[in-house]
């Protein structure tokens, strides 16, 4: 009998986090727009009712909810991953290609180990399937830990997971072992849970991290201001979190900064990646905005993303985070070496940021 109330206070406690959880990915994807977020927080609600069908005995809810838990996971992964297309790496979506064959090998394992649950079982077939795309999710999460620091851990608790949920016919081979079995899926589940919310509260979602004290007089929209100009502005808000795009090492270490270079390192963008930096620039200013805050975005190498994108590219560039600017209250500020331009060019440039 204790064992069973103590099983029922395990599933309690993991729906009550899995909860929380969906609260706090539902309310950041609120406040800041990522796709990714609104697929990881339906993500959790299937694992709710996943949760409770398996309490309550129902295969085929268990088999369904699954299948929906681990199917909206990868996919808000694979969008987060197209999103921040700064990150570059291995894992290729076409490699879920090799999902068939690893089903029926394991299947045709199982069937050799004699088991008395094979992938004969009703919701057996989904749960595993559902586990290698776990293990898939988790590989995604650890390359964009390569980057973000934050969802490295969170990478490694999603393959136990799917390992976990792989085994779950020799789990259920083993009904005397249920508590542990119980016991060990709830750990997992919480430390994923845990961990998600560690990534979605963390500075690659948010840029305002701690009150600001400080007030911004700049007016909002956009301006060309000299190297200068630059110094004074670097002193000026040294501690107020401006999102900078530079080529200089010499900036405020309460600045959100993202240094320019083709070389592939953590905190660097390709300079080629125009479509990165202004989705981050739009969440940037949408986050100040909803804060009550005016946000402000430094870029100090003009001349040095017009060397690889060309000036059109550039002007398409400037003009559409000049509107993010506007329509958010905010301040974007393009230091400019006027030597580096011709007249044509400065005059387009003057003309973007007036």
């Amino acid at each position: 009998m204790n064992e069973e109330y103590l099983t029922l206070f395990v599933y309690v406690l993991s729906i009550f986090i899995a909860t929380g959880t969906l609260g706090v990915l539902f309310h950041t994807y609120l406040m800041h727009r990522v796709k990714a977020l609104l697929f990881w927080s339906a993500a959790w609600v299937f694992f709710i009712l996943m949760q409770v069908a398996f309490y309550t005995g129902n295969k085929e809810g268990v088999a369904l909810f699954y299948s929906f838990f681990s199917g909206t996971l990868i996919y808000g992964v694979l969008v987060y991953l197209k999103e921040y297309g700064d990150i570059k790496t291995s894992i290729r979506p076409e490699l879920i290609g090799v999902i068939p064959p690893i089903f029926a090998l394991y299947g045709i394992f199982l069937a050799h180990l004699g088991l008395p649950y094979e992938l004969s079982s009703i919701e057996v077939p989904f749960v595993v399937l559902s586990g290698i795309f776990f293990l898939f999710s988790g590989f995604v999460f650890l390359e964009i830990g390569k980057k973000k620091k934050s969802s490295l851990h969170l990478g490694i608790l999603t393959i136990a997971f799917g390992i976990f949920v792989l085994l779950y016919p020799v789990r259920l081979s083993f009904p005397h072992l249920s508590f542990v079995w119980i016991f060990l899926g709830t750990a997992l589940s919480v430390g994923m849970a845990l961990f998600m919310i560690n990534l979605v509260t963390s500075r690659e979602f948010l840029f305002f991290e701690e009150p600001v004290e400080l007030k911004v007089v700049l007016e909002p929209g956009a301006e060309l201001i000299t190297p200068e100009d630059y110094e004074q502005i670097k002193e000026t808000l040294k501690d107020y979190p401006v999102l900078a795009f530079v080529r200089s090492l010499n900036v405020p270490k309460k600045w959100k900064v993202y240094y320019l270079s083709t070389e592939e390192r953590e905190g660097r963008i390709s300079p080629t990646n125009l479509a990165y930096m202004a989705q981050m620039t739009s969440e940037y200013f949408r986050e100040a905005r909803g804060k009550g805050h005016k946000g402000v975005v430094v870029i100090d190498c003009l001349e040095y993303l017009a060397m690889y994108n060309g000036f059109e590219s550039i002007v398409k560039f400037l003009a559409a985070l000049k509107d993010f600017a506007v329509i958010n209250n905010g301040v974007l500020l393009g230091v400019i070496d006027e030597d580096a331009w011709s007249k044509r060019q400065l005059a387009i440039l003057r003309r973007i940021f007036s």
